[in-house]
């Protein structure tokens, strides 16, 4: 189950139509997606170039289609739906389909004035729904070269009750161009993108926003998947573990 908010929608399509396209025909684990990806680095390091794919690939970016189908395109661009959520369910031959449907259905009926449904059903839907979900951070970078920004990532952990934006710093709310959260539903690790003009201090605005989830949020940092593994764990998380 992926969740991603309205400025995630927004930025995948508007940089990162050509990498979802070409995901979408090859798939994620392809080796011309592998190639393809090689030689952008390649690139990108040679002098002068290093923005040369990112700025190509944001100025064509809207002679593609979009990667999503229009059904979901048109329920991503209502003004009143600001989160979405996709999500595959399979059958394990334990009536776990049927249940997951049977508890679906009846959330939906209490909520249907907050909530919209389309059920991708063709394998060209389905392939371009996951590849749009793939290309998330690929295309904020898109984004950022190709609207002279400057873009900052971060990885936290929210307290399981409280999902809430972290507040940003007054002193760079107000140049803040866009924001992008994303993350694995019910997963409280979330991925936060954020660009803002040329000209802010983006390592202090990083550090300001790590220490509102740590401090004032009662969040987790660094948290990743490979949290306590390729990262340094909390003594608290450790003993626990040990015990």
């Amino acid at each position: 189950i992926e969740y991603m908010d309205r400025g995630c929608f927004e930025i995948i399509d508007q940089a990162g139509r050509l990498m979802g396209h070409f995901i979408k025909m090859f798939g994620a684990d392809s080796p011309l997606v592998n190639k393809g990806w090689d030689i952008k680095l390649k690139i990108e390091a040679l002098p002068g170039l290093a923005k040369l794919p990112d700025t190509l690939q944001y100025h064509v970016n809207n002679l593609f289609p979009a990667v999503l189908p229009k059904a979901v395109m048109e329920l991503g661009r209502a003004q009143n739906r600001h989160h979405h959520i996709l999500t595959t369910m399979g059958d394990y031959g334990d009536g776990s389909l049927d249940s997951f449907e049977e508890r679906f259905n009846k959330f939906r009926e209490q909520h249907k004035s907050n909530l919209d449904v389309h059920e991708l059903t063709s394998p060209s839907e389905n392939n371009g729904a996951n590849a749009f979900r793939y290309v998330a951070a690929a295309a904020f970078q898109t984004y950022c070269v190709g609207k002279n920004l400057e873009g900052i990532s971060v990885d936290y952990a929210l307290p399981k009750n409280d999902s809430r934006a972290p507040t940003l710093p007054p002193s760079t709310k107000d140049r803040l161009a866009k924001r992008m959260r994303y993350s694995h539903f019910a997963c409280n690790v979330v991925h936060e993108d954020l660009a803002y003009e040329r000209g802010v201090d983006t390592h202090g605005a990083k550090m300001e926003l790590k220490r509102v989830v740590d401090e004032e949020r009662g969040g987790g940092l660094p948290s990743e998947h490979g949290h306590g593994t390729e990262y340094l764990a909390p003594p608290q998380t450790k003993k626990r573990w040990m015990e």
